[in-house]
């Protein structure tokens, strides 16, 4: 264990740094004490061990509204425990009576800081209001257009169906005349085709007849000279 002698300056006078620097040696573990110093330093004196005391020094170097730490001045030595806990060292009641003063003039301090806040939460409030009002205005606005330009589309679209709807209605009329056409077309190329087909059979009849008439004549013929040569053979033979 050692013992850390520090010497903060600064504004820590009669602002509560000293209960802050108790509360926070407390919460370490140190014993020791914090005491205002007449050239408006404050001392601290605490010992424990040295991350303690480490995390000490780090811990009361504050900066806040109230509290304003410039400079910590530092030693160590050997550690004498004569402390039983950590504790604030107050010089009389006049003291007492000079932080009473100090926390009238702190309390006014931070109710006109209040005030001043006050002031400027109102002041955003209006500013807010403005905004609001004229984003509403600015939507109505564009509620307004958009409600527009969507009736607008809503008429071209009714115009597009109609126009598709005649479209359709003239597609469907001139593919029926092209069917009609087509249906005619094929109806006149059957008749054409059983016409030939009809023909095409009367020439094959005619042919055949021809066929079977020339076929019978020459069978005729050749039956003709059959028998004449077989008479000749008779002759020749004495049959």
């Amino acid at each position: 264990m050692r013992r850390l002698t520090a010497y903060i300056s600064g504004k820590v006078q009669k602002t509560g740094y000293r209960a802050r620097v108790v509360s926070i040696a407390r919460d370490f573990g140190l014993t020791g004490y914090v005491q205002n110093l007449d050239d408006g330093r404050v001392k601290v004196v605490a010992e424990g061990q040295d991350y303690d005391l480490g995390s000490l020094l780090a811990a009361i170097d504050i900066k806040n509204t109230l509290i304003q730490v410039a400079d910590i001045q530092k030693e160590y030595s050997a550690a004498a425990n004569e402390f039983q806990g950590f504790f604030k060292v107050v010089s009389g009641s006049g003291e007492t009576d000079q932080r009473i003063d100090q926390a009238a003039e702190l309390l006014k301090e931070l109710i006109s800081v209040n005030k001043d806040v006050l002031k400027e939460i109102k002041a955003t409030r209006v500013e807010l209001k403005d905004e609001i009002r004229a984003t509403r205005e600015e939507l109505k606005e564009e509620i307004r257009a958009t409600r527009d330009e969507v009736k607008a589309t809503r008429d071209e679209v009714k115009a597009t169906r109609v126009e598709l709807k005649d479209e359709i209605r003239v597609t469907r009329d001139d593919l029926k005349a092209e069917i009609v056409g087509v249906r005619d077309q094929v109806k006149s190329s059957a008749d054409l085709l059983a016409e030939k087909i009809d023909s095409a059979k009367e020439e094959i009849a005619v042919s055949i007849d021809d066929i079977r008439s020339d076929y019978r004549d020459d069978l005729t013929e050749r039956l003709a000279k059959i028998e004449e040569d077989i008479s000749q053979i008779k002759a020749k033979t004495g049959i």
